[in-house]
């Protein structure tokens, strides 16, 4: 048997009244662009892999939030395979005896989608969810830790020529965490049954933790300010300014006099009406989130000072609030 450890990559409609998405609507909510995978023998070694770019025919504009994130442009997809042929192509580098593995759910359940979209014939092969086997052996209970995160508990470094939200590579790191797990036989405890996809509210990963009138409101907020040390619930201090990162995303530094540095990150959606719902979050920093929050520290200020005109922070209609946010990796 063969441990085909895969990772997708999706576009996604640009706005829900798009023609594109009242043509299919919930049918096929992520439409697939690229399929990674890497090949483990019974004895995990890695024995193959494949990188299938694949040409989209309903969402043929790529969202803005995709194309930054994963770096792929409609170049890239212009003359690939359909989805049609490119799982086909899959398949056969799957082979007969074959096992998915993914990071999660929400490759499984999009494959699934597309599949049934596109009438594919075929049974996709049995998966199963490495994060949850990840969370049992370091005791999670149900949260959800980022591949990057993972491999940096389990000390997997990130190679210079992959870099993450690709694919392929994302394969690769997965497999490399999965074979660094004490028992890699036992991912086989842990079968994951695609889920129905749709775009109501109540499938939004976009959790309100505060509801401000203004976004300016809630970069003043108190828990902002000082938030809240995971560890102790104390206030901590802010080591950083708030570094916008995005229309609606900010990322800052804080600091625990007793627990360290922690990553601040915050999120704003419009709400109906006039307000806009903040998402608050802080979690540990590693040495290499740290040094990435510098650095974007240092780019925004050398925008400030050259003259550059931000966008609006009020403005929140180009807001990706999709319930399969990319940045989980």
């Amino acid at each position: 048997m063969h441990y085909i450890v895969m990772d997708l990559e999706w576009n996604q409609p640009v706005s829900f009244q798009s023609s594109a998405y009242k043509q299919v609507g919930d049918k096929l909510l992520f439409e697939i662009i690229q399929i990674g995978a890497v090949k483990l023998d019974k004895r995990f070694r890695i024995v193959g892999e494949t990188d299938i770019l694949i040409s989209p025919a309903y969402y043929k504009r790529l969202h803005p939030y995709v194309r930054r994130m994963t770096k792929l442009t409609p170049e890239d997809l212009a003359g690939q395979p359909g989805f049609p042929d490119a799982i086909q192509q899959f398949m056969k580098f799957c082979g007969k005896d074959a096992v998915i593995c993914t990071w999660g759910a929400d490759d499984v359940s999009v494959l699934k989608q597309n599949a049934d979209c596109f009438a594919f014939e075929g049974k996709l092969p049995d998966a199963y969810n490495i994060q949850r086997y990840f969370a049992e052996v370091f005791n999670l209970g149900n949260s959800q830790r980022a591949l990057k995160s993972a491999m940096e508990q389990l000390g997997i470094a990130e190679e210079e020529d992959r870099d993450f939200h690709h694919a392929l590579h994302d394969a690769y790191y997965t497999a490399l965490v999965l074979k660094k797990l004490p028992d890699p036989k036992r991912i086989l405890d842990y079968g994951q049954e695609p889920r129905k996809l749709g775009h109501t509210a109540s499938r939004r990963r976009f959790r309100i933790t505060h509801t401000v009138p203004t976004v300016a409101a809630g970069l003043r907020h108190k828990d902002v300010v000082q938030p809240a040390c995971p560890a102790c619930k104390k206030p901590a201090v802010l080591t950083t300014e708030m570094i916008p990162q995005s229309p609606g995303r900010y990322i800052a530094l804080c600091k625990c006099k007793t627990h360290g540095q922690f990553l601040v990150k915050l999120r704003f959606a419009q709400l109906k009406g006039k307000d806009k719902g903040m998402n608050l979050s802080v979690s540990p920093a590693s040495r290499q989130t740290r040094a990435y929050v510098h650095t974007k520290e240092l780019q925004h200020q050398y925008r400030r000072k050259s003259g550059y005109v931000f966008p609006d922070p009020e403005d929140l209609s180009q807001v990706c609030t999709s319930n399969m946010p990319f940045d989980d990796k």
